[in-house]
């Protein structure tokens, strides 16, 4: 079965999700906020909106929500109350503002929801998770999540100074790079409390902030270090687990996961297939997503509580790094402002 899917947003992750989705056997729209020449190489291959309302009269089956961060709930919300399925980016927003209607709408409508986590399908981690459950490292302890990347050399075709990542309100560390915030959640299980400190970098010349250390404490008191920055000058990202049968280190650049054990030494555990590259992770989440629209009895690989809670986590990130004090996500200010807080 064709499926008809809106995408909304067509900067990068919208882009990437385009091509996905026509390599998947999609019936493509697109609706761009930009009104630049559309030079992509999929442009022949969708039809392409400059209104939204057209765009959502096309009457899609699927939105796949890639615009703005601070615009993702309005497009999700109209998206929900049309019937569709949604497919959003993270993070879910910037804001708690309309969460709570995108929930009960697609609670009583029964709508099939992802979160863009797609993390959640790296080779490495789904081998960690499973490894973990087991309980083959023993009692837990803690960990460590490590990610960054010199902003100027994310988007090298693009000034950063202008883009969604330098602004207070819906970019920064925590947001662009809250991947690591879902990763402690969905191995270790839901955060309840947060201590975070952010700092800006006046070379980058932007408002967000650019390198954020979180402490973080599971409802099942798991301690977790989570750091993120913009100013790395060599892209990396890692995790250690510390369990009571030995450490376990993720480095996502080598696709490896080793063990240290007592008396044994360092060993390799774990390392994703030969040929492996990221588009993967979009193409199987996508994949999925559109395997729920078929059977929407399928569970989300990412759901959109999911997508809630990393919310929650973030915002409580800011509030905790504003007033200085711990926050629990569930007790996150909904009038929170991020603007007056940077």
């Amino acid at each position: 079965m064709t499926h008809n899917v809106l995408v909304v947003g067509t900067g990068s992750i919208g882009a990437r999700h385009i091509a996905n989705l026509l390599s998947l056997g999609a019936n493509v729209f697109t609706y761009s906020y930009r009104r630049e020449a559309r030079t992509e190489p999929w442009r022949d291959s969708v039809r392409s909106f400059d209104h939204l309302d057209a765009a959502f009269s096309a009457a899609p089956d699927a939105i796949v929500v890639a615009n703005r961060t601070d615009q993702h709930i309005d497009i999700a919300l109209r998206g929900a109350r049309d019937g569709r399925a949604l497919f959003i980016e993270k993070p879910l927003s910037h804001s708690l503002t309309g969460v709570d209607d995108l929930v009960r709408e697609s609670k009583d409508r029964g709508l099939v929801v992802e979160s863009g986590f797609m993390l959640r399908l790296h080779p490495n981690l789904v081998w960690l998770k499973a490894f973990l459950d087991a309980g083959e490292l023993g009692d837990l302890f803690y960990c460590r999540a490590v990610v960054g990347q010199h902003l100027p050399d994310w988007r090298p075709l693009q000034d950063y100074r202008h883009s969604y990542s330098a602004s207070p309100v819906c970019g920064g560390a925590i947001f662009d790079l809250v991947h690591e915030l879902d990763i402690v959640a969905w191995l270790f299980g839901p955060i309840e409390a947060v201590h975070a400190m952010t700092a800006h970098a006046e070379c980058l010349e932007i408002q967000s902030e650019a390198i954020a250390q979180v402490g973080l404490r599971t409802a099942g008191g798991l301690l977790a270090q989570v750091h993120m920055d913009y100013v790395r000058p060599v892209y990396g990202r890692t995790l250690e687990v510390v369990g009571s049968r030995g450490v376990l280190s993720w480095e996502y650049v080598d696709g490896t996961i080793s063990i240290t054990t007592p008396g044994n030494g360092t060993r390799t555990a774990h390392q994703v297939p030969a040929g492996f590259v990221r588009n993967e992770l979009f193409l199987a989440h996508m994949r999925h997503f559109i395997a729920r629209l078929s059977d929407p009895s399928l569970p989300p690989l990412s759901s959109l509580q999911d997508g809630v809670a990393a919310l929650r986590t973030a915002l409580a990130c800011h509030q905790s790094a504003a007033e200085g004090r711990l926050v629990r996500p569930a007790d996150v200010n909904a009038t929170f402002s991020l603007a007056s807080a940077s």
